[in-house]
């Protein structure tokens, strides 16, 4: 990537500059809840973004925008039913989760299972934004869950 400054009265005409972030509806709310004028509110775009823009001070459009996780050719898939039992907190958490993320519960599990077989660094990839990350803590506090991710290894049925 390049980026160019000139000195001098700033000149927006023709100029606009994109910024890639992990959730745009997230830093919208934001640029809204303190006064930036809005240009394009978020919207999905036809070429796998969900972007939006805003004037800064000197008018320039600055648009900020994330990946469509849905993006691409449509995936054709077999679904076969497998059985799963859950703690119980751990299941109503699932289900709020499910719901915050716009998805069914076989589609959330689905895709909490691909980020696992997907290598970062030393883990593995997350599928869930630092939003959703805070959320999952205030879901944890909500069912009261306060054991840590290696408690199944304890687990034992009552």
């Amino acid at each position: 990537m390049q980026i160019f400054l000139a000195q001098g009265t700033p000149n927006p005409k023709g100029c606009s500059v994109f910024f890639h972030i992990s959730d745009a509806d997230e830093f919208y709310e934001f640029h809204r809840a303190s006064g930036v004028e809005i240009v394009q509110p978020p919207e999905d775009r036809p070429y796998g973004i969900r972007n939006y823009t805003v004037r800064d001070l000197y008018g320039y459009n600055l648009t900020f925008g994330h990946h469509l996780l849905n993006a691409g050719p449509a995936l054709k898939i077999e679904r076969v039913d497998a059985p799963v039992r859950l703690e119980k907190r751990l299941a109503a958490l699932l289900h709020d989760l499910a719901g915050h993320k716009r998805m069914s519960l076989n589609s959330c599990l689905e895709e909490i299972l691909l980020h696992t077989c997907e290598p970062l660094g030393d883990g593995v990839a997350s599928p869930h934004t630092r939003a959703t990350l805070r959320y999952i803590q205030e879901l944890k506090k909500k069912h009261g869950i306060d054991y840590d991710s290696h408690a199944s290894y304890r687990s034992v049925e009552e």
